[in-house]
């Protein structure tokens, strides 16, 4: 496995938290797993931030987007700080996010995450974000959302009850989102699962609001999730219109038949 870190200050940390919010990459499912990913852009789009690092992997896609300035850029992942208003449970806060989670040589990418999280800025927690890979899509709108919680330690399942969040489901959890937290304790940092099951298309406002209120649970921050709300009502008009109007198709269709 080829990879490289790229440091943008030289500040360590004594003590941190780390969001790790990565979806995957694979074409049939980007877009129905984005939850991560859709969680992270809003992160880093409504709070202050600072870059700590960039993290380049032989786990991601095999392409360079070249850009108006005809220069080709690898794509990266990436470590922010993120400046959160609240009364915090850990102090700070990390944001690692990127283009997508990885398909290949998973435990070695997780090897090199967790050893820079921990010596670096002395990451004491992840907490990992997506959705139940188990658990089958149901409907493009959904009422409410239930986020799931399941831990690393006993202690990491201790404070989810404390926090009354829902258990995750007795199942198999796959890939880079669930295996991570399973390795964390190996490397003496405490761990947390945080999935929602689907029912939203993209994107997934209600899903994304819902993870975000339990992260800020666990973390203690303030963040104003108004334009969430604004976005699934948006959604939700779209989709009925969309059904509405298939309704309204098949119904043409039907009559049609019968002359």
């Amino acid at each position: 496995m080829w990879d490289k870190w790229t440091f943008h200050t030289d500040e360590k940390f004594e003590s941190s938290t780390m969001i790790i919010s990565l979806s995957t990459g694979v074409p049939q499912y980007f877009l129905l797993y984005s939850q991560a990913r859709e969680l992270a852009k809003f992160l880093l789009e409504r709070t202050e931030t600072r870059k700590l690092a960039t993290y380049y992997s032989s786990t991601m896609e095999e392409f360079v987007q070249v850009g108006d300035d005809n220069l080709a850029m690898l794509p990266a992942y990436e470590v922010h700080e993120l400046k959160l208003q609240g009364n915090l449970r850990d102090g700070r806060v990390l944001l690692f996010s990127g283009y997508a989670s990885p398909r290949n040589e998973v435990y070695e990418f997780c090897e090199r995450i967790l050893t820079t999280a921990k010596e670096r800025w002395g990451v004491k927690r992840i907490i990992s974000i997506g959705a139940r890979w188990s658990e089958e899509p149901t409907q493009p709108v959904v009422d409410s959302v239930k986020v799931y919680g399941f831990g690393g330690t006993k202690e990491d399942v201790a404070l989810l009850r404390e926090l009354q969040i829902p258990e995750h489901p007795a199942e198999v959890a796959p890939y880079f989102a669930n295996v991570i937290v399973g390795l964390a304790p190996l490397y003496g940092i405490k761990s947390i699962k945080l999935s929602v099951d689907h029912g939203e298309v993209r994107p997934h406002p209600k899903q994304v609001k819902a993870l975000l209120m339990t992260l800020s649970k666990i973390l203690g921050f303030e963040l104003n999730l108004k334009e969430l709300d604004e976005e699934a009502e948006k959604l939700k008009a779209e989709i009925n219109l969309l059904t509405r109007s298939l309704n309204k198709g098949n119904k043409l269709y039907d009559d049609s038949s019968l002359v």
